[in-house]
């Protein structure tokens, strides 16, 4: 690093005249912009972009504080900030832990509303505002052009919430590659939507049974299963005979069916976390029939687990659930005759609320009602005690009559002391 008098030479020649302002030779840039100019090179060698000053001041401390960054190796790439935001996000996906669904998601939400059409400059597919043609260090030094953004997502609180910790994520990663200086979503004049909190909707228990019994023979036991136990979609989708246990009354959820990258797959379940659940022992008959009706077909799949050894292997699995030729179910083909299920029962329509995962509902709420353990309900969910609470909180017993029973029994005061008393009540707190 070095600071530059840009109006003199360094190393005059004997006997050039001097100027009568500085008393030093004139270079050909005299009195032409800014005297100071900083110059330097950074941990590689490559020379950093000049940065010219008025005052030699300011020139020496911005000289100190590029030497500093270098030695620490926090000296932001400025060539790197050209990046355009497109191409640093789908680099920046590639590098991701997401499984292949989740990956294909990220990429549908970014693409829709982050990149630009390519047939319509500075406006996504749906037609909003577009942040991909412009460059990383241009979007992280102006921040009104991310409000800008994020005021036309036009999308609803909690779902411009999810796209926006996405964005995020990717201008944390390019902070953290010193390609800006700041992210620009994290500035204070950048206001994010409040989240919205919508409680879940359960279906009782003749509910449950006016549907299922309007389900297709072949669905009935999916849909009492999935009751008592509150697996995923695909968990169900995803069941072989030998994750039943009729003798212990169990059944075991470790792989899901899934559609990945345009085709059905297996894939683990969600945070590669199986779980052992009990199944009610009067829904243990009714799976036994199904299986003697319609019994578990083999299906090949391919195995999708992003950096797994298996991944793309093909796999059988002998599945308790198939349609009638043979084939595993899928998201759509099963919605299809739930909707015509909860319809014919007379369901009030309730829109997505009613898609089968309130099964899920159902059954979480119906364990937290009747007292069990939240940390025994998120066992069962395969999800944290931390979402299990902060989504059915208010399905929880009554702490506060809980915690009163709990102690009627623990202890009865003996005689209250009179007024009498050689602790009289204006003596309390005296020493």
């Amino acid at each position: 690093m070095a600071v530059y008098d840009r109006w003199h030479k360094s190393k005059p020649k004997p006997g050039e005249k001097k100027c009568g302002t500085h008393r030093k030779v004139p270079s050909a840039e005299h009195g032409k912009g800014l005297q100071w100019q900083v110059r330097g090179v950074d941990a590689d060698g490559n020379p950093l972009p000049k940065e010219s000053f008025e005052f030699e001041t300011d020139a020496k401390n911005r000289d100190a504080e590029l030497r500093s960054n270098v030695l620490t190796g926090n000296l932001i790439d400025n060539k790197g900030g050209k990046v355009l935001f497109e191409v640093y996000a789908r680099q920046w996906l590639k590098t991701r832990s997401h499984d292949h669904s989740t990956a294909e998601r990220v990429l549908s939400q970014l693409v829709n509303h982050c990149f630009e059409d390519p047939d319509v400059k500075d406006k996504t597919p749906t037609g909003r505002t577009a942040i991909g043609a412009h460059a990383m260090g241009v979007l992280a030094r102006r921040a009104s052009l991310m409000r800008d953004w994020a005021a036309d997502l036009r999308l609803q609180a909690n779902s411009a919430l999810l796209l926006i910790g996405i964005v995020e994520a990717i201008f944390d990663a390019a902070v953290d590659d010193l390609i800006i200086g700041r992210n620009p979503l994290r500035a204070r004049s950048f206001s994010k939507p409040k989240r919205v909190k919508t409680d879940v909707v359960v279906w009782t228990a003749e509910e449950v049974e006016a549907v299922c019994q309007r389900l297709p023979d072949e669905l009935k036991a999916m849909g009492y299963l999935g009751a008592v136990t509150g697996p995923r979609q695909g968990e169900l989708f995803g069941l072989a005979k030998e994750d039943l246990d009729f003798l212990r009354k169990t059944v075991t959820y470790s792989v899901q069916v899934a559609y990945v990258g345009g085709r059905l797959c297996f894939k683990p379940t969600k945070n590669d976390h199986p779980k052992t659940v009990p199944v009610a022992a009067p829904v243990i008959p009714a799976l036994s029939e199904h299986m003697r009706l319609h019994p578990p077909v083999e299906v090949t799949l391919p195995w999708s687990e992003r950096g797994s050894k298996m991944d793309g292997n093909m796999v059988t699995r002998l599945l308790v659930f198939n349609d009638l030729d043979g084939r595993p179910y899928y998201r759509q083909t099963v919605n299809r005759h739930w909707r015509k299920a909860w319809t014919a029962a007379g369901i009030k329509d309730q829109g997505r609320a009613n898609g089968m995962h309130i099964l899920r509902h159902s059954a979480a709420t119906r364990w937290l009602s009747k007292g069990l353990n939240p940390a025994k309900v998120a066992a069962f969910l395969g999800d944290t005690v931390a979402v299990v609470i902060g989504t059915y909180s208010h399905w929880l017993p009554d702490d506060d009559n809980l915690g009163r029973a709990i102690m009627d029994d623990y202890i009865t005061p003996g005689a209250v002391p009179s007024k009498t008393s050689k602790f009289p009540e204006n003596a309390i707190g005296e020493t």
